[in-house]
């Protein structure tokens, strides 16, 4: 296991094709502790359902009044990760979103290495990532709430797998 990783999270309004990035978030581990966040909305003019609303829990004026733009939230999120080994939940999902923003955007790519949890997870347990598996499967507890018990149980999880190594 690397000293220094960064867990990343992009949330979007929805899980098809057409769907907008609503924020990025980071939180950076070292030596197996949560050291430093980062957290960006992102006001693209994407709508959000009622549905996503609830799940996510903001609004669209949560992300007219505080987002940035996808441009800022990208910039500031690279040289946020910049230099560090990244781990993703869901590699594949995040990945469509951020190469289409940069293609969009004209945006550079990042060009860090990645770990993807959910292939770790089919990799070790034939499942994929969950955050409940991984708190059950490692005894994770964590004292996060909202988005950042979910980066913190998977920064958790990945500390527990190469631990296995």
């Amino acid at each position: 296991m690397k000293d220094e990783f960064v867990v990343i999270d992009i949330t979007t309004n929805g899980l098809d094709e057409d769907a907008e990035i609503v924020s990025f978030a980071a939180l950076r581990f070292e030596n197996g502790v949560p050291t430093e966040r980062f957290f960006e909305y992102v006001n693209s003019g994407a709508v959000l359902s009622d549905s996503v609303s609830e799940i996510l829990g903001i609004t669209d004026d949560t992300l007219q009044r505080y987002g940035t733009t996808m441009e800022d939230a990208y910039w500031q999120f690279i040289e946020f990760c910049y230099d560090s080994n990244l781990v993703t939940m869901h590699h594949d999902f995040d990945n469509k979103f951020i190469e289409r923003i940069r293609k969009d955007y004209d945006l550079p790519a990042l060009e860090n290495r990645f770990t993807n949890l959910d292939t770790l997870f089919h990799l070790t347990f034939n499942r994929g990532y969950s955050t409940l598996f991984a708190e059950k499967q490692f005894g994770i507890t964590t004292d996060e709430t909202g988005s950042w018990r979910h980066l913190d149980v998977a920064g958790k999880a990945y500390i527990a797998l190469s631990s296995k190594k």
